[in-house]
């Protein structure tokens, strides 16, 4: 079994679809979305691949779930007063459940529309704003490039190195840090100066609240055109 466990095994007597996928999560998160696999799981909770297969057909089967399992955390907001207020606060909520798992938000895309939160969620966001004044092709390309903004936003957090084992993710950071500084100062002077602010993200409210308000000001603009 891989040396970096981030726990006590699973108990296999308590084997079921709900606890793989919360397993597969905390790995996902620790080690990188590629230690997910059958045989991974199967030694988590000490029982054979095949008890795995009982449960996901495969892989793939197994990774959408994780998928579903985000989106089905994200709840739409009631009574917003606008469009673009619900998009806002639709936005904020999906980034949200992303955050909680950042290492498998980017199975969320093919997953939007194959689960029914997935489903439920979009559907009120077109309607929303078709009834706001959006064409129905204009509401149609807002609510996917909200979709594309929130995974970039959460996958891309500066630092964070997702794709990474945990343990190694500061001697990444290190490594492209000390990459920048060594670039010529009469060629990248302002890169250089800010590499520091520029890999890492000291404050993760900030920076998801920025780009969301980036993304709704493109929105509106949208609308004006």
């Amino acid at each position: 079994m891989s040396g970096r466990t981030t726990s006590k095994k699973a108990d296999g007597a308590r084997l079921n679809r709900d606890a793989v996928v919360d397993r597969a999560l905390v790995i996902a998160d620790t080690e990188g979305l590629d230690a997910v696999s059958i045989r991974r799981m199967a030694q988590e909770f000490d029982v054979t691949p095949m008890a795995l297969y009982w449960h996901f057909k495969n892989r793939d089967e197994m990774r959408a779930a994780l998928g579903d399992r985000i989106i089905d955390t994200v709840v739409a907001p009631d009574d917003a007063a606008s469009a673009q207020d619900f998009i806002r606060r639709t936005l904020s909520a999906l980034i949200d459940a992303m955050r909680r798992h950042p290492a498998a938000a980017e199975l969320v895309p093919a997953r939007i529309l194959q689960c029914d939160n997935g489903r439920t969620i979009t559907e009120r966001v077109l309607a929303r704003l078709i009834s706001d004044g959006y064409s129905p092709a204009a509401a149609a390309t807002v609510a996917r490039s909200a979709l594309q903004a929130a995974v970039t936003l959460v996958v891309t957090v500066p630092g964070a190195e997702l794709t990474i084992p945990e343990e190694q993710r500061d001697e990444t950071r290190r490594h492209k840090l000390a990459d920048l500084l060594t670039l010529p100062d009469d060629r990248f002077p302002i890169l250089k100066s800010l590499a520091p602010t520029l890999l890492r993200c000291d404050d993760q409210d900030e920076y998801f609240a920025t780009g969301v308000d980036l993304f709704i000001d493109g929105v509106a603009g949208m609308r004006g055109r």
